[in-house]
């Protein structure tokens, strides 16, 4: 089956250098061109190797969906769609455009409903694709890490984006799509089952399947280049204050933030039952995301006024037979010491985030980028089907309710659970089955999806159970 190859944008003058200038919106949502003609899917940076992987997940999820493949190298997106299209399914179309090129952005936006950039880094380019598609009328998504860049974003387009109606979703894969929306999840348990609003949420993160003996089996190319970035680049509180996303001037933001001051350090969880270390690659990427979601969805029935939400990675289940065979002290003494190991380079992280000296930065940027796997790299295909993760959530209601549930997810959490998420919530996206919230502009990806995508990422692998 042949593919059609189209150029956004025609102008021959070299591309221009993005500016993040958002484009002037009405005070109306804008009118968006007839659904029927557009694409519902663009996915541009496809060449990517999660880019590899959003194709292959939105062709297996629904071959007969109208998508594109987007980026600058023709002959590449051509031969991907060879080696990727399975017999029966439409052909994506490839279309050429390029991040530093405004005019072509603006052409692919035009295109399609929904646009998915895996077209890092982020705060390179991101803020000429966000505004190409505020001006051209499509939902946007991305896998950024970047939490300066997110608040960027909130600062100058959020408005804008907001005026014409659109969802603009940075951090859709694992960082911080399931998390975001487990909160979301159970704070709605919690207001159906005993008609409280939720106070605090807890969340326990365990990696399953194959022992990840390498970290670079673990963090994806594409994240461990944001972290690498956030050092680079990053001036902002954003990696110590996790309030940094709230609405700009809000009267809560110090509230926020001292409520939800991170762990550098290991501590146990009584109701968890396990010892937590800090998430990786970085405790500082899903708190301000979810806080977020939590202030834009203003109500008082579903989120109490002092909502706490705290998550790491639980030590017990680490254990062989999650340490059952163990004595409870010689459990927790393994436990701690292994919750040492991730907690002290991190907490040297911390130090070398806050530490006024440009060289502690750059020290720490040069060991991450020995240590990590490059941007565009991957295990093969059976590793990324061997790994999975688990998310045990633990809520509890603004009078003493508790909620125990847990996320049960199929595949490597940066590599193959990642696009599979993204491209499953842009597909329901586009076809009006999720997405039915009131909130626009700058979201997190719970606000903007709703409850609805809880049950819609069973396509994906995700798995929503109550009880612990």
């Amino acid at each position: 089956m042949s593919t059609r190859t189209r150029t956004a944008g025609a102008s021959g003058k070299p591309p221009a250098r993005p500016t993040r200038k958002t484009p002037a919106a009405s005070t109306t949502p804008r009118r968006r061109a007839r659904t029927e003609a557009r694409l519902q899917l663009i996915l541009l940076g496809a060449t990517g190797f999660t880019g590899r992987q959003a194709l292959r997940a939105a062709l297996r999820q629904n071959p007969d969906a109208r998508i594109a493949v987007a980026g600058r190298d023709a002959a590449r997106l051509h031969a991907l769609v060879a080696s990727m299209l399975p017999p029966g399914a439409r052909a994506p179309e490839v279309i050429v455009a390029d991040t530093r090129d405004e005019a072509s952005l603006r052409a692919l936006a035009r295109r399609g409903q929904v646009l998915f950039n895996l077209a890092g880094p982020y705060h390179a380019t991101g803020d000429a694709v966000v505004a190409a598609c505020i001006a051209g009328g499509a939902h946007y998504l991305d896998l950024s890490a970047e939490t300066f860049w997110i608040q960027r974003l909130v600062c100058e387009q959020h408005d804008a984006a907001a005026r014409a109606g659109l969802k603009i979703m940075p951090c859709a894969g694992y960082e911080a799509l399931p998390f975001d929306l487990a909160t979301l999840w159970a704070a709605h348990q919690l207001r159906a089952q005993a008609g409280e609003p939720c106070a605090a949420v807890t969340i326990g993160v365990t990696i399953t399947g194959r022992p990840i003996t390498d970290p670079r089996d673990l963090v994806s190319g594409g994240t461990a280049a944001s972290v690498i970035e956030l050092l680079a680049h990053d001036r902002s509180d954003c990696l110590r204050d996790m309030a940094c996303l709230l609405p700009p001037g809000s009267p809560e933001h110090d509230a926020v933030a001292r409520r939800n001051a991170l762990h550098w350090l290991p501590r146990y969880d009584a109701e968890l039952q396990t010892v937590l270390s800090p998430t990786l690659p970085g405790p500082f990427i899903n708190p301000p995301v979810i806080l977020r979601g939590v202030a834009l969805a203003q109500d008082e029935s579903l989120f109490s006024a002092a909502f706490r939400y705290q998550e790491g990675t639980a030590m017990a289940r680490l254990l062989p037979g999650g340490g059952r065979w163990l004595p409870q002290s010689a459990s927790r003494a393994l436990q701690w010491a292994m919750a040492a190991s991730v907690a002290v380079p991190l907490a040297n992280l911390s130090a070398s985030i806050a530490g006024p000296l440009r060289f502690q930065r750059q020290a720490l940027r040069a060991l991450l980028q020995r240590l990590v796997p490059r941007p565009g790299t991957g295990p093969s295909e059976r590793a990324l089907d061997a790994i999975g993760y688990e998310l045990d959530v633990v809520a509890r209601g603004a009078r003493g309710a508790r909620f125990r549930g847990r996320v049960v997810a199929q595949g490597h959490p940066g590599y193959r659970s990642t696009p599979e998420m993204a491209v499953c919530v842009a597909l329901g996206l586009a076809e009006g089955r999720l997405g039915r919230t009131p909130h626009v502009g700058v979201v997190s990806p719970a606000a903007g999806l709703g409850i609805e995508a809880v049950a819609a990422l069973g396509a994906a692998g995700v798995d929503f159970r109550t009880g612990a």
